[in-house]
């Protein structure tokens, strides 16, 4: 159900577009959330049908037709209903290279010192197109808040997985 409110907060900024929403999802979102482009599109359908969010149909000549969402009062209601009443559940970390760190003792230190490289090129990247962000909403004369905290976590969460995983080269080198 939190896709539902992360995009009914994404469409409460500006009326936006379905492209747009998948865009900004995918930016803004990918340190705590992840969905695929079906999911969100099925849902913005959804979240219509229940009166939380409306499209303005732009018609385009040549190119495909497009939707631009908005919130509706309801949507309005029902976000900040959840933000403010809706119990916090404790975080989750779903993470495919811990399960990966969970086999080490039967990799070779090579095959380790490997993936963790392939990791740090990962973040470094991550992190890298993070601070470029950070740059670009700083430079802006209207600041979006939750925005800024959230591309700040990001940021954070990148140095601590890069220092985590040199820390493990040098654990794993030292132990075998």
């Amino acid at each position: 159900m939190s896709l539902r409110y992360a995009l009914l907060g994404i469409i409460s900024r500006k009326p936006v577009t379905g492209y747009d929403v998948v865009r900004i999802f995918k930016q803004q979102m990918i340190y705590f959330w992840s969905s695929t482009h079906s999911q969100i599109y099925t849902e913005l359908h959804k979240m219509e049908n229940d009166n939380l969010i409306e499209h303005e149909l732009v018609i385009q000549g040549t190119s495909p037709n497009k939707k631009i969402y908005s919130l509706t009062d309801s949507g309005k209601k029902e976000l900040i209903r959840w933000a403010i009443e809706e119990p916090l559940k404790p975080a989750k970390i779903k993470d495919e290279f811990l399960i990966k760190a969970t086999i080490f003792p039967v990799l070779s230190v090579i095959e380790i010192n490997k993936l963790l490289d392939e990791v740090i090129e990962r973040e470094d990247r991550i992190l890298s197109m993070t601070q470029q962000w950070k740059e670009h909403f700083n430079n802006q004369e209207e600041r979006d808040v939750g925005t800024m905290l959230t591309v700040e976590y990001g940021i954070r969460y990148s140095e601590m997985y890069l220092e985590w995983c040199k820390w493990a080269k040098q654990y794993i080198n030292e132990i075998k």
